[in-house]
């Protein structure tokens, strides 16, 4: 073999292992599926002895089936995360191609991980002052909007963000198109954390943990000065809303169906939209010479007109008497923290809205999404239609 070339070894001297899968089924998975299914054949036996209906039995095996395919898909998608944000890319490879850091598809992204570095030093300062920002301004917002749904007494009781900090994925700074005044950079943030939280809510205690967050975080540093810092301050904001994820713990977690999680993953993408996704920003002053108003209102972009007209040959969600009825769909149009809602058209598949909105764009790297929901009297969780 050439003097350059290295080869691995299995396991030998403490030479380079190759990348694991990530797999691996616990013990305690084993024993709960054994008892599921002796329970299931006890039941479906008591049925048959008694000579009952199994129709009763219908309805219970597929809501857990459901439930379990729901939280093996999330489950599988918190451990790829988690990993990602543990260790090197490079050991995830085999595990998942999609969930690969931004640097690996886009070669004008670069690796961060001088930063990584310098946040894990930091993070338990961070973890410190995150505490207290969740306790004297999200736990309020949080709490009036579960109000709204008539769950009441939300309150955080204990909180840590753990010991795994954020991880960039990929830096990309940009040198066209971009004002002499200003430092343009997009930062991939990973955050999938080990954290302790619990909270009560309507009497009722739970925790949430395997918290994950996903985005786009942009820093503008403007404007530049003569003087130091050199940089006047700092716009810091997601682009678009980020994706969040979390698991539900405790007493809670016979509640961890997609209708309560749903609706506590809504409340915290609003929260955090209005801190920090485009048009509202995260300002940070570095220095007195600038004016606080130039780095929290600064001039729009411009105005998007979006005109949503017609959909066509839509999903049949609703059930009739004879079987599939149709839907009463509408669409829910977001820009960045600005959503706007379509009216609700009943019973077609071939809705006709001439809907007409305006938004504020901020940046041009902002989107434009457009989701068709099925309105359903009654649950608060419409189904998907399309996107």
């Amino acid at each position: 073999m050439a003097a350059g070339s290295k080869e691995l070894a299995p396991d030998e001297g403490g030479s380079p292992k190759p990348p694991k899968r990530i797999a691996g089924v616990s013990i305690m998975n084993v024993i709960g599926t054994f008892v599921k299914k002796v329970s299931t054949v006890g039941i479906i036996y008591f049925l048959g002895y008694y000579q009952l209906s199994v129709a009763w039995l219908i309805g219970p095996v597929i809501f857990s089936v459901i439930r379990d395919e729901w939280k093996k898909e999330k489950e599988l998608k918190r451990t790829i995360a988690k990993a990602a944000a543990m260790c090197n890319e490079k050991e995830v490879i085999l595990a998942r191609v999609d969930d690969l850091p931004s640097w690996v598809f886009f070669p004008d992204v670069e690796r961060a991980e001088w930063i990584n570095k310098i946040m894990r030093q930091v993070w338990p300062n961070v973890n410190h002052y995150a505490k207290t920002l969740i306790k004297e301004t999200i736990e309020p917002a949080v709490a009036e909007s579960l109000s709204s749904y008539k769950l009441n007494g939300f309150q955080f009781q204990k909180m840590s963000l753990g010991s795994i900090p954020p991880r960039i994925g990929g830096v990309k700074v940009y040198d066209k198109n971009v004002s002499r005044n200003e430092i343009l950079m997009d930062l991939d943030v990973f955050y999938a954390s080990d954290c302790d939280i619990s909270f009560s809510l309507a009497g009722v205690s739970g925790g949430i943990k395997d918290f994950q967050i996903h985005g786009m975080v942009r820093v503008v540093m403007k404007p530049l000065i003569t003087k130091i810092p050199m940089i006047g301050g700092l716009q810091v904001f997601f682009l678009n809303n980020p994706n969040i994820d979390f698991n539900l713990v405790g007493v809670a977690d016979v509640l961890d169906m997609p209708g309560l999680s749903d609706l506590l993953r809504r409340i915290i993408v609003e929260q955090v939209a209005n801190m920090m996704v485009l048009p509202n920003k995260l300002p940070i002053r570095l220095s007195d010479e600038v004016p606080a108003d130039t780095l929290k209102a600064p001039e729009p972009e411009g105005v998007l007109r979006i005109h949503v007209v017609e959909a066509k040959d839509l999903m049949k969600k609703d059930i009739g008497m004879l079987g599939k009825g149709k839907s009463d769909p509408y669409a829910i149009i977001t820009v960045g923290a600005q959503t706007f809602k379509t009216k609700i058209i009943d019973n077609t598949v071939n809705p006709k809205w001439d809907f007409w909105c305006e938004c504020v764009i901020t940046d041009p790297g902002q989107q434009l999404h457009i989701v068709l929901k099925d309105h359903d009297d009654l649950s608060k969780n419409d189904s998907n239609l399309g996107r």
